[in-house]
């Protein structure tokens, strides 16, 4: 019976980080767009340019991979409804790692990241994440220095 007390509280604490992790990811980057001039695109010359697109890498619970899917694209959906500022917002399975899935989401300023990480849609998807993560998302933060035209 301790045991599994002991278990239960480990996975509401487990649920309450992942939760947290999740919802500061995008306050920070927010934040940091929320800070950054905007403006033309930013250049490798430029002094402090702002980041457009986020990469984030995201390790599933077994037997979590449908509902996390779904979630990610009813997200896309809510993405490109809503958000004008959205460029792309692509999500991946890992080939090697079942497990394992990456969102690469680029935006055309730092108002529209702001945006985003504001959103009900990105509020509804914080939440629906907390007891499907295996861990922490990873998150890189990119300045974008030249695109494809």
């Amino acid at each position: 019976m301790l045991l599994r007390h002991n278990y239960r509280g480990r996975m509401a604490v487990r649920y309450r980080l992942v939760t947290a992790s999740l919802a500061l990811l995008f306050v920070i980057c927010a934040q940091a767009q929320a800070q950054a001039p905007a403006g033309n695109p930013p250049t490798a010359a430029a002094s402090g340019p702002p980041v457009t697109t986020m990469v984030v890498t995201f390790k599933v619970k077994p037997g979590k991979n449908e509902a996390f899917e779904k979630a990610f694209v009813d997200m896309q959906k809510s993405v490109k409804a809503n958000e004008p500022g959205n460029i792309n917002y692509d999500f991946y399975h890992d080939s090697k790692d079942p497990q394992s899935y990456v969102i690469i989401e680029r935006y055309k300023d730092a108002a529209a990241i702001t945006a985003h990480g504001q959103s009900d849609h990105g509020k509804k998807l914080i939440a629906a994440l907390g007891d499907m993560l295996d861990g922490r998302p990873d998150a890189m933060r990119l300045v974008l220095i030249s695109a494809k035209q």
